[in-house]
């Protein structure tokens, strides 16, 4: 039974020597059991300093996360600007592709209704060629032709529409018939007084007349427009189609020279 306080002393010098701090220790019977508490400044420093550790490291991880998904959705938002962006320039391209084909269609539809009228122009200057259309416009009002043209009347028909400065001084518009030749109606213009005067003085003596300077350039083509020009001492300016030639013809001796002096 004396050998309890030297156990318990033992035990406490262990718990001094382990922990350096403050032991109490109790012992049972010979079959009892022993308990021991004790409060270490060590462990429990290096306790809390892990457990600070790993919330600053977690906080941090936590920073990080979050600017990876900052990042990532910068990246995803661009990602989208840029998807916008091509869309609308895709769109834009195509619009402007559009109406890049529209006004190449619509050139050449007018390339291609152009192209028939000057084939349907010659078409009826072959039926009656330009100085008997100026004969059969002359026979009805004397005077002195200064043009005659292929063109559409207000019906819309293809005629031969003649100008003539007839003997008193007035401007009249005949048209003639290239099926059939005849007159189909005259009317009085109102012309420039200065056109007038200046074709009064070309057209004199033996000058080309409008006849004639038609039958010089037949040799290049069927002829359907022919007309008096005042520039250079006066030239007349005849167009041959289909493929709208511009020819110059003096009035001196009517020459024919290729394009037009004006």
């Amino acid at each position: 039974m004396k050998r309890k306080p030297v156990f318990a002393a033992l035990a406490a010098a262990v718990v001094l020597a382990a922990g350096g701090g403050v032991a109490a220790a109790s012992l049972g019977g010979d079959g009892g059991t022993s308990a021991a508490s004790g409060t270490g400044t060590g462990a429990t420093t290096h306790e809390r300093a892990g457990l600070a550790g790993t919330g600053a490291d977690d906080t941090a991880r936590e920073d990080r996360d979050d600017a990876r998904d900052d990042r990532d959705s910068d990246d995803r938002d661009s990602d989208d600007r840029d998807d916008d962006t091509r869309q609308g320039a895709g769109r834009d391209d195509a619009a402007r592709h559009d109406d890049t084909d529209d006004d190449q269609d619509d050139d050449a539809r007018e390339r291609a209704h152009d192209a028939a009228e000057h084939r349907a122009e010659a078409a009826a200057a072959r039926k009656l060629a330009a100085p008997d259309a100026l004969a059969a416009a002359l026979a009805h009002t004397p005077g002195r032709a200064l043009s005659a043209e292929i063109d559409d009347d207000q019906d819309g028909r293809l005629v031969w529409e003649v100008e003539i400065l007839d003997g008193s001084g007035k401007l009249r518009h005949v048209d003639v018939s290239p099926s059939s030749g005849k007159v189909l109606g005259a009317r009085t213009e109102r012309g420039d007084a200065d056109d007038v005067r200046a074709a009064k003085d070309l057209l004199t003596g033996d000058a080309t007349s409008a006849a004639k300077a038609a039958r010089a350039a037949a040799a290049k083509g069927t002829v359907v427009s022919i007309d008096l020009e005042e520039e250079r001492n006066g030239y007349w300016s005849v167009e041959t189609g289909p493929a709208e030639a511009e020819w110059s013809v003096a009035l001196d001796g009517a020459k024919v020279t290729q394009g037009s002096d004006d």
